[in-house]
C-alpha cells in the first residue's frame, strides 16, 4: 500500500480549514507518512508570525490516505 499525505491549514478561532495542500510524495508506509506530516506541518506554521498565529490561533490537521496496492 502507498499513502498519500493531506495538510491543512487552520483556523481554531474561524473553526474553518483552508484548501487541502496535497503533497506531491507517495510514502511506502503509514509510518513515513504521518512523521513527514509533523515535519511539514511544522514547516508550514514556520511561515506564520507569531502575532499571526495568536491572532488566528493557527494550526494544522493532516490526513495519510491509502492510495492503492499497486501505485
Amino acid at each position: 500500500m502507498k499513502f498519500i499525505l493531506t495538510i491543512y491549514i487552520c483556523s481554531a478561532i474561524a473553526q474553518q480549514c483552508g484548501n487541502p495542500i496535497i503533497i506531491d510524495t507517495k510514502y511506502n508506509n503509514w509510518n513515513d507518512c504521518i512523521k513527514d506530516g509533523y515535519n511539514k506541518s511544522m514547516l508550514l506554521l514556520n511561515k506564520f508570525t507569531i502575532d499571526e498565529m495568536n491572532e488566528f490561533q493557527t494550526m494544522t490537521k493532516f490526513t495519510c490516505s491509502i492510495i492503492g496496492k499497486d501505485i
